[in-house]
């Protein structure tokens, strides 16, 4: 269970009060350097989002020298012949390290594309697994000033750049660095970016780390450490990811595929109070010396706190909801949120949403896509305190409600801040 924020506070003020008696107090350490953008997936060549990564890992502003960006596509399937590696239209490690590398070159970046993956699978097959024990290989990405983690399963980042213990279905609880993961890891403290989309978002988080599941069962038959438990159930690595973002569980693709109530279940399981889910085409931007995050992109960013809710079984009321959208910033110090448009408190006008069918947008269903986020936005613009919506699916069906409460606040660009979710089954 995380530190209450309450405890954290006054350690925090305490902190500030020793600081304050005079200048015979000890020098405080320099905190962690460097910045994460964490890309909910789909970017899509995004210019805004790629523009940013490649400003950040810039080691000298509008001087000579350039960013030098480490492509890791570890995550993806391996390619299985020298001509899929090679191939342009194909989606695997190695031709998605060709299409990232000619993608940053464009925004103006040198590039090195990591030679790591799961498997070795043809002659002369140049990503192999023991290339990320390779101090060549490790010596290029410490040289680099930006890191970038592209997308597919977080767990074959596991599998290849952290060294595990063995455990039953995959669920590691001990791990620690190779020599490549190391590289990365000292771009960072150096002050560098690194950025990652979707499974390269999600492997950044620290322990707990979501391994797969939808919403829905999430709620009917809980969570389970490891991969590959149940094509729909809602798996979790105990140990979790490269531990870069340590203030919430982490999740990807969120409001697009109504992930929602799949990351409530997965923080109540584990004992996180806090969790972060980020949009497609959508980034977070962490800076890990002030501990704030700025918003960029097309969609938001969900800011999940369980700390006020109370949640039995399979039933949960009370969860704070705040969507934050391009300009929005968040202070995961404070939980401060600073809106890029004005606050407006209470109600607006016009008649509240309906209740929605498939409201956690499962893959079996006909929500479509961000039907939670698009529920929430019309209620908060509206006269209604309350909106609802319901699971596609039965025995039991949830219904979902969200409510306006005191502390709710929303802006005319679509964020919105401390909005209650509920789930209870019927």
């Amino acid at each position: 269970m995380q530190i209450p924020r309450a405890i954290a506070t006054t350690v925090a003020a305490t902190a500030m009060l020793v600081a304050s008696i005079g200048a015979a107090a000890p020098a405080v350490a320099a905190g962690p350097q460097g910045n994460l953008i964490l890309i909910g997936g789909a970017l899509n060549e995004n210019a805004q989002i790629l523009q940013r990564i490649v400003r950040d890992a810039d080691p000298d502003g509008s001087g000579p020298a350039r960013a030098r960006i480490a492509i890791v596509t570890a995550a993806s399937v391996p390619a299985t012949s020298a001509a899929e590696a090679s191939d342009p239209t194909a989606s695997n490690a190695a031709a998605n390290g060709l299409y990232y590398a000619d993608l940053f070159a464009r925004f103006g970046a040198d590039t090195y594309r990591v030679p790591v993956d799961i498997s070795v699978d043809y002659a002369g097959d140049p990503y192999v697994p023991a290339n990320a024990d390779s101090a060549a290989v490790a010596a290029e990405v410490r040289a680099s000033t930006g890191v970038f983690l592209s997308g597919g399963d977080q767990s074959r980042y596991v599998q290849s750049l952290l060294d595990c213990a063995p455990a039953p279905s995959g669920a590691f609880t001990s791990c620690t660095d190779t020599p490549v993961l190391g590289a990365v890891r000292s771009v960072l403290d150096a002050g560098g970016v690194v950025a990652g989309s979707s499974a390269g978002q999600t492997i950044q988080q620290g322990a707990d780390m979501v391994t797969g599941g939808e919403s829905y069962e999430a709620w009917r038959y809980g969570a389970y450490a490891g991969t590959g438990i149940g094509a729909d159930d809602l798996t979790y690595l105990p140990y979790g990811g490269f531990g870069f973002f340590d203030e919430a569980l982490l999740d990807s693709h969120f409001g697009t595929w109504g992930r929602q109530a799949r990351l409530i279940a997965l923080a109540d399981e584990t004992g996180h109070d806090l969790a972060v889910g980020v949009d497609e085409t959508t980034a977070l931007v962490y800076d890990r010396a002030t501990r704030v995050g700025e918003v960029i992109g097309v969609h938001g960013v969900s800011v999940l706190d369980l700390y006020p809710a109370d949640i039995v079984g399979t039933r949960a009321e009370g969860v704070r909801w705040s969507y934050l959208v391009d300009g929005d910033r968040i202070d995961f110090a404070t939980l401060a949120v600073t809106a890029g448009a004005a606050k407006r408190t209470g109600a607006g006008t016009g008649t509240g949403p309906g209740v929605k069918r498939d409201i956690w947008d499962s893959p079996n269903g006909s929500g479509g896509t961000y039907s939670m986020v698009t529920q929430a936005k019309s209620l908060v613009a509206s006269s209604a305190s309350v909106a609802q919506g319901t699971t596609w699916e039965r025995n039991p069906r949830y219904r979902t409600y969200l409510d306006r409460v005191a502390a709710t606040r929303w802006w005319s660009t679509g964020g919105f801040e401390s909005l209650e979710i509920s789930f209870i089954p019927e």
